[in-house]
C-alpha cells in the first residue's frame, strides 16, 4: 500500500517559491464556493526566526496542489488559479505567519457601482459588457445566452450586484476562472463552452464523519409573481409549477412587466426545486479535482441520501506541512 503524499506548488510573478516556502508550510487552504463570491486562499508559515518576508499589496500568487503519490486517486498538482493577497496577520505563542488572498480575477472594479441599464438585451451581451469592463473574457452557457433581459439596472449597482440579480433571475451561477467571467444555469451538465461536466462518485466508506438535513418544502405549490400593466394601471400574475393543489409562494416584488415576472418565477421556482437536502462531510484522502458546480452521487448511505442528485456547493481543500491532503465538501441537493 503506498503511503499518501501531497505536494503543492506557489508562483509570484513567474518565480517558484515552493523551495522557499515548503520547509515552512503549517497549512495551506483554498476555498471555492459555487456563487459569485471569490475564492480564497490561506498560507499559514512558521515565521519562528522572523525570516518570512511580508509580500507586498496586491502580490499575486498561482497556487497548484494534489496527489504526489496515492492509491486510486489523480496524481499530479490542479492549477487553483491565481490569488490576489489582500491580508496579512501573525500570531503565537510559536511565531506563524498568515498570508490571505482572494481570487486574482475579481478586481476591485467589480465593486464599484455604475449607473447605466439594459433594456432589451440579451443575457450573453450583458455579461460580455461586464467582462469587457472588467479586462476578461465571456463564457456563457447557450442554456441562457439568448434570452432577454426586458430591463436591468436601472439604479446605480456594481457589476458585482448585477451579477447576483442574473443569477437570481435566471437561477444561474456567475464565476470567474482563468480569466473568464463564466454564466451558466445552476446544476449545468455541460460548461459554458458546451463541454460535458462529468459528474463524480462518493462513498459512504470515504466519509465516515457527514451531517445531513431536510427542509421540507411545497414543491408542487409552485410559485407566483405579480406584474404591474401601466397601459391598464391594473395588476396581473403568471404562475409556474402550480399543480393544482395547495398556495403558490408569491414573491414580493411587483415586476414591470410579464417577461420580468414570468423569469422571476421560473428562477424561484428551480431554486425551491433544489437545496431542499444538504450533505456536508469531511475526506480524510483529499480531492483537489472536485470543485463547486460539479454534480456528484451518492453511495453507500441511506436509501434517501443515496437517491438523490446533488451539487458541490462548496470545497475547502487543505494541505498540511507533513503532506496530508483534506478536502471538506458542503452539497446541495440538484432537485429534479
Amino acid at each position: 500500500m503506498t503511503v499518501a503524499k501531497a505536494s503543492w506548488s506557489v508562483f509570484l510573478d513567474g518565480v517558484d517559491l515552493t523551495p522557499v516556502m515548503n520547509p515552512r508550510v503549517i497549512a495551506v487552504t483554498i476555498t471555492e464556493k459555487r456563487s459569485e463570491a471569490a475564492d480564497q486562499l490561506d498560507i499559514v508559515l512558521d515565521d519562528r526566526d522572523g525570516a518570512v518576508a511580508i509580500p507586498p499589496k496586491g502580490a499575486v500568487l498561482r497556487v497548484a496542489m494534489g496527489w504526489m503519490q496515492c492509491d486510486n486517486l489523480p496524481i499530479g498538482l490542479i492549477d487553483k488559479g491565481a490569488f490576489k493577497v489582500d491580508e496579512v496577520g501573525g500570531g503565537g505563542p510559536f511565531d506563524t505567519i498568515t498570508l490571505r488572498g482572494r481570487s486574482a480575477d475579481f478586481t476591485d472594479a467589480f465593486r464599484v457601482r455604475r449607473q447605466r441599464s439594459y433594456v432589451g438585451q440579451t443575457v450573453s451581451h450583458v455579461i460580455t459588457a461586464i467582462a469587457s469592463a472588467n479586462g476578461l473574457k465571456a463564457a456563457v452557457a447557450p442554456a441562457v445566452a439568448s434570452k432577454v433581459i426586458p430591463a436591468l439596472g436601472h439604479a446605480a449597482k456594481s457589476d458585482s450586484a448585477l451579477l447576483r440579480e442574473l443569477g437570481r433571475r435566471f437561477d444561474a451561477t456567475a464565476t470567474v476562472k482563468a480569466g473568464v467571467l463564466i454564466f451558466a444555469p445552476s446544476g449545468s451538465d455541460t460548461t459554458a463552452g458546451g463541454a460535458t461536466i462529468n459528474s463524480v462518485a462518493l462513498d459512504r466508506r470515504d466519509a465516515p464523519q457527514r451531517t445531513w438535513s431536510c427542509a421540507e418544502q411545497q414543491e408542487s405549490a409552485g410559485v407566483k409573481a405579480v406584474w404591474h400593466d401601466k397601459a391598464s394601471a391594473t395588476q396581473h400574475s403568471v404562475t409556474i409549477g402550480h399543480s393544482g393543489s395547495g398556495t403558490p409562494k408569491r414573491l414580493r416584488k411587483v415586476y414591470h412587466n410579464e417577461a420580468d415576472a414570468t423569469q422571476a418565477a421560473e428562477a424561484e421556482h428551480a431554486r425551491m426545486s433544489r437545496g431542499k437536502w444538504t450533505y456536508d462531510t469531511t475526506l480524510s484522502l483529499g480531492r483537489p479535482d472536485w470543485y463547486p458546480g460539479r454534480k456528484l452521487t451518492l453511495t453507500g448511505d441511506k436509501t434517501e441520501l443515496n437517491a438523490q442528485k446533488w451539487l458541490i456547493e462548496e470545497a475547502t481543500h487543505t494541505m498540511d506541512g507533513s503532506g496530508g491532503l483534506t478536502t471538506r465538501l458542503r452539497l446541495e441537493s440538484a432537485g429534479s
